[in-house]
């Protein structure tokens, strides 16, 4: 007879928890969220310093070091955004993981669907790049390429290892 109660209240509580999670992942619109890469993948928050990058529905990523000055600019009509970086992966190795990285500045990056180059980039002064395009599926880089999925009016995020020093 008490295993009802225990399973209803059990039930419950895990359903406000999913509310309530599902509630923190969405962000009114206009709203800016922030994401900055740490050695292998883009975590979402923004650093005490540091470059980091602004991301919002329908406009294209801004990669930048200073909050207070975005101004954000419309993605050009049925396209999404892909921002990444190019970078070496300077620590870990064979026995361990890491989460040092040196970023590598001023390089192209091709963009290619279908076996097809469709754009071709170039990193910034910090290692980043970012392109608006159609929907669809694409390989970003020529060695070691990272798939992703463009979806209209959003942003896809792509760390692209274009090196390893292994330190172990």
């Amino acid at each position: 007879m008490r295993v009802f109660p225990s399973l209803l209240l059990l039930t419950l509580s895990v359903m406000l928890f999913s509310f309530d999670a599902s509630a923190l992942a969405r962000r009114p619109a206009g709203q800016w969220a922030y994401f900055h890469f740490e050695g292998g993948q883009f975590i979402p928050s923004k650093p005490e310093a540091g470059i980091f990058i602004a991301v919002q529905d329908g406009v294209q990523p801004i990669v930048t070091a200073r909050a207070e000055t975005l101004r954000g600019v419309p993605l050009p009509a049925g396209t999404g955004a892909v921002v990444g970086i190019c970078y070496v992966q300077s620590s870990g190795g064979k026995l361990r993981t890491g989460s040092g990285f040196d970023a590598v500045p001023l390089i192209p990056v091709e963009i290619s669907a279908g076996g097809k180059p469709v754009a071709t980039v170039e990193t910034d002064s910090n290692g980043y790049f970012v392109a608006a395009l159609p929907p669809g599926s694409y390989k970003i880089g020529a060695r070691g390429a990272v798939e992703v999925k463009v979806t209209k009016g959003s942003t896809t995020f792509a760390p692209l290892r274009v090196g390893k020093r292994m330190v172990d």
